[in-house]
């Protein structure tokens, strides 16, 4: 018979041996990654976006890697892996040097090699194959009532969706606001519009707008913009997001008292957003324009520039200025009009 330790049986021997067995196994089953300067990371790569790699470590969660500094990634499963001409493979090495990037399975012995920065995505989002959509949104709502020596009551409410496909993105937005002071009605104003882009490359594309604006203040019943555009998406993720378009826009303004106006404009789109402090502090500015081609002075530009605050599971704080000017409104109309907000709103 085998020599035992006391007080341990063969069953129990068994156990012990599958259980360090299991726990061996669970050791070496992860991802590595292999840094320039020699250091190494355990963990499980979550996904690589632009130049940032996310990878979850057991001591330090998510982390979030310059992959310029990454020089090989070992995975214990095949990552997907999504190249800049949108062609998709799998691998579970991926190896970097200044002339190439080697990318190889188990599978095969053999690697592909692709030039540097070839890499767009590891594990990319499902819609960038052509699977699925992706929806985002926000909403925002912002209530003042003063009671005292003088009443106010202050509204203002926007949204902003985005349905995004592999080659094309639907936008829809709106915005409300309505003033009141001692029961009466000093501003009443509201923002639509609906935007179509399709996509001809990852970055550049082609679309059209669709929108509608009342001010009652302003004199203004509807004004209706329409017009194709072509755009480009210099950087689009989670913590960076820069896109602008031009185009040309047939503009009709009905006033309420004025006379009636129509021309085609030149037409300019800009939406910016930076999280400064990641998943804490965001910068953002938009901004909209258009410019008569009949009359050099007939320039109208809205701007929303603030610092969104996430606060817990969607949930959002923001401060914002807003500041229209429609240097073609009636004379007795101020061009400009400014205004200061804190909101509330949730995001997805």
């Amino acid at each position: 018979m085998g020599l035992l330790p006391a007080g341990i049986s063969r069953q129990g021997s068994l156990a012990a041996m599958l259980a360090m067995g299991f726990f061996a196994v669970q050791s070496v089953a992860a991802d590595e990654l292999l840094m320039k300067d020699g250091s190494r990371l355990l963990g499980k790569v979550v996904k690589k976006e632009d130049d940032t790699l996310e990878f979850e470590t057991a001591y330090a969660g998510v982390i979030k890697v310059k992959w310029g500094e990454v020089s090989k990634l070992t995975a214990d499963a095949p990552v997907q892996v999504m190249l800049q001409d949108e062609s998709t493979l799998v691998a579970d090495e991926i190896s970097k040097t200044e002339e190439a990037t080697l990318l190889a399975t188990q599978a095969d012995v053999s690697a592909q090699s692709v030039a540097p920065g070839t890499v767009a995505y590891i594990n990319p989002e499902p819609w960038r194959t052509g699977e699925g959509v992706k929806w985002t949104g926000l909403i925002n709502i912002d209530v003042e009532i003063e009671r005292g020596n003088t009443d106010e009551d202050n509204f203002d409410a926007d949204f902003e969706t985005r349905i995004r496909r592999m080659n094309d993105r639907f936008t829809f937005m709106g915005q409300y606001e309505e003033d009141k002071t001692d029961g009466t009605t000093t501003t009443q104003k509201w923002k639509q519009g609906s935007k179509y882009d399709y996509f001809l490359s990852e970055k550049l594309y082609y679309g059209v707008l669709l929108a509608f604006e009342h001010d009652k203040f302003a004199d203004l019943d509807l004004r209706t913009r329409f017009g194709p555009h072509v755009g480009y998406q210099f950087f689009e993720s989670k913590e960076l997001n820069l896109d602008t378009n031009v185009g040309l826009l047939y503009v009709d303004e009905d006033y309420n008292e004025a006379e009636n106006d129509d021309y085609w404009s030149l037409g300019w789109q800009i939406d910016f957003d930076w999280f400064l402090v990641p998943d804490r502090v965001q910068f953002y500015h938009k901004h909209t324009g258009f410019q008569s081609f009949s009359e050099t002075n007939n320039i109208t530009i809205d701007s929303w520039t603030g610092f969104r605050f996430p606060i817990y599971k969607g949930i959002v704080a923001s401060t914002e200025a807003e500041i229209d000017y429609d240097g073609g409104a009636p004379s007795d109309v101020d061009k400009t009009d400014t205004t200061y907000r804190l909101k509330l709103g949730y995001q997805w």
